[in-house]
């Protein structure tokens, strides 16, 4: 019970339990007079001077003398006490916490304690019922027993993570999620992890995975939001971000242990063993249940994705233990399947046999890499490719490398060849095959000339011109090199740092392309002609506005004018 008076500036807190006897109270309250004390209430008093609150906290605790926190806030605490033992007699105890304290004679009647608080000027708040209330429903919400204040119960929330998981309902659930988040994600949580483990630490959880994300999930914050820890029912730390990975950020929920010491600092918690073992059985939990949920209801795992995929996908470049499980729960979109998500898995299993590769594209937005021409190839043969569109994929596809021994690669890295990738097993074609081989060879040797010299004016805005594998519809197209960053890897290392370093890409000509042909004619003809710089810089424009880029717009429409003058000009000659 506890009971205030702001005309006196007193807080008494009474229980009804067993009580003290008078050695009791020398032995559990005398630790004042013992030795290093003395040390401790001055470098305590020196510490509230200097209005350090976390090192005095850590002070009591390193003393083991955490009842001296009241000093803090009172300028004397008499403890009366009864024991229930038979033959005990009422004690007072009373302290100014400055040395010393007198054990004196009571004249309480009933077993149990009251502790009675003379607070401080400034700590007057203290005697306000709002004040002790909001203190109460923050940090003892969950204590087992009741506590009254003015009359009334003030801890009125159950434990739900203390109770039997069979014995807590969805409305419960329900109930509970809305007061720990303050119904700022919907009225009823998405998934629970709801379990208690003894060993190798005593601990119970209960998290929530949300309905839907936060609107600044993905903002830098100073201290991002956590799961609520408890030590022993009482709370040690609102927002505890030791207790999950950067990659579940999404939870919410509380974790009780019993293994915690009440007076734990905020620094003394980032490097606790304890946390550290919880932290690693909260995450397989919360992965396992994913997984379940995946299983078991697709249509539900996909909303969960919808709204924290790409915060889970960080977790396969930052948890290498976890990565595999990681990787199992991520879904993408495809060529194939742009309209649904896949996993992994479903790739793998539905690729042809022949295909040893994961095959992948990263862009800005899912239009952009649907209408990507390094798909061309991959969609006349029927090959899949992952549309990944997300910024964390580009660190996903690193960290991951291959999936159930199929390498991941870009479509516009390096050189693509997917003769391969389909092959028939009853080797059926071999000789169409060979034949359109020596078709190719042809073409390409008749345009070495072009490639060589578009090669030669693009010389300052590409690495190198070849002609492509991977194209059959557009005119051309910008590779990466093997090893050096995608288009859509610099661009988001641009946004981190504007010095970020701009490799040289790849431009591949499509020897079918009417466009190409005609400059391999124009170079056969006219090796000088003025017209050869005005085409290849044609090509690189087109290439680059089918990334969605465009260096610089006024150059471009300077070529474009003139391109458009010429090929009139032409029309009307014809015409005429």
């Amino acid at each position: 019970k506890i009971s205030l008076d702001s005309d006196n500036n007193t807080l008494t807190i009474e229980d009804n339990g067993v009580g003290m006897t008078r050695q009791e109270v020398i032995e559990n309250l005398g630790t004042i007079a013992r030795s290093g004390t003395s040390d401790f209430i001055s470098q305590f008093a020196e510490l509230t001077k200097e209005e350090d609150k976390e090192r005095a906290i850590e002070l009591i605790g390193q003393f083991g003398v955490g009842f001296y926190a009241v000093f803090m806030v009172a300028s004397r605490v008499d403890v009366h006490t009864l024991s229930m033992k038979q033959g005990a007699e009422p004690v007072l105890w009373r302290s100014s916490g400055e040395g010393s304290f007198n054990v004196l004679s009571d004249d309480r009647d009933t077993a149990g304690t009251r502790v009675v608080l003379h607070l401080k000027q400034d700590a007057a708040e203290f005697a306000q019922s709002w004040r002790v209330q909001r203190v109460i429903e923050k940090y003892s919400d969950f204590v087992m027993f009741p506590i009254e204040g003015d009359g009334a119960v003030a801890n009125k929330s159950a434990a739900r993570g203390r109770t039997p998981k069979s014995q807590v309902t969805e409305e419960q659930h329900a109930e509970f999620f809305k007061h720990i988040t303050q119904s700022r994600f919907g009225d009823s949580p998405l998934m629970t992890v709801h379990y208690a483990v003894d060993a190798p630490v005593q601990f119970a959880a209960l998290l929530y995975v949300p309905q839907q994300a936060p609107p600044d999930i993905f903002h830098f914050q100073k201290e991002r939001p956590g799961l609520r820890l408890y030590a022993k029912r009482v709370l040690i730390q609102e927002n505890c971000e030791s207790l999950t990975p950067v990659y579940l950020r999404f939870l919410r929920g509380v974790v009780d242990s019993e293994d915690l010491q009440l007076n734990v600092s905020r620094e003394t918690l980032q490097d606790n063993r304890t946390v550290k073992q919880i932290e690693q059985q909260l995450t397989s939990r919360t992965l396992k249940g994913l997984a379940n949920l995946a299983e078991e209801d697709p249509d539900k795992y996909a909303g969960f994705w919808e709204q924290f995929g790409a915060v889970l996908k960080e977790g396969v470049s930052v948890d290498f233990k976890n990565k595999d499980k990681i990787a199992d729960l991520c879904r993408f979109r495809t060529m194939r399947n742009d309209d649904k998500l896949v996993s992994l898995k479903q790739y793998v299993d539905t690729k042809p046999a022949a295909q040893d590769k994961i095959f992948y594209i990263t862009g800005t937005d899912l239009e952009q890499v649907r209408r990507s021409p390094h798909l061309e190839m991959f969609r006349d043969k029927d090959v899949d490719v992952l549309l990944l569109t997300d910024p964390i994929d580009e660190w996903v596809v690193t960290a991951l490398a291959e999936y159930d021994g199929c390498k991941l690669t870009s479509v516009v890295h390096g050189e693509i060849d997917l003769s391969n990738e389909d092959e028939d097993e009853d080797g059926d074609g071999d000789e169409e095959a060979k034949s359109k081989s020596e078709e190719e060879k042809d073409v390409e040797e008749s345009l070495d000339g072009a490639v060589e010299a578009i090669a030669k004016v693009l010389a300052d805005k590409v690495g190198a011109v070849r002609a492509s594998k991977r194209l059959t519809q557009t005119a051309a197209c910008l590779v990466s090199k093997e090893g050096d960053p995608g288009a859509n890897l610099e661009r988001l290392m641009k946004m981190l740092d504007d010095s970020a370093a701009t490799k040289k890409r790849i431009l591949e000509v499509n020897p079918k392309h009417a466009f190409v042909r005609n400059i391999a004619k124009l170079v056969a003809q006219d090796p000088e002609s003025s017209r050869l710089k005005l085409y290849s810089e044609m090509l690189y424009d087109q290439a680059l506005l089918s990334e969605g880029v465009v260096e610089n717009p006024v150059e471009l429409a300077e070529r474009m004018q003139q391109l458009l003058v010429e090929v009139s000009g032409q029309a009307v000659e014809v015409e005429d």
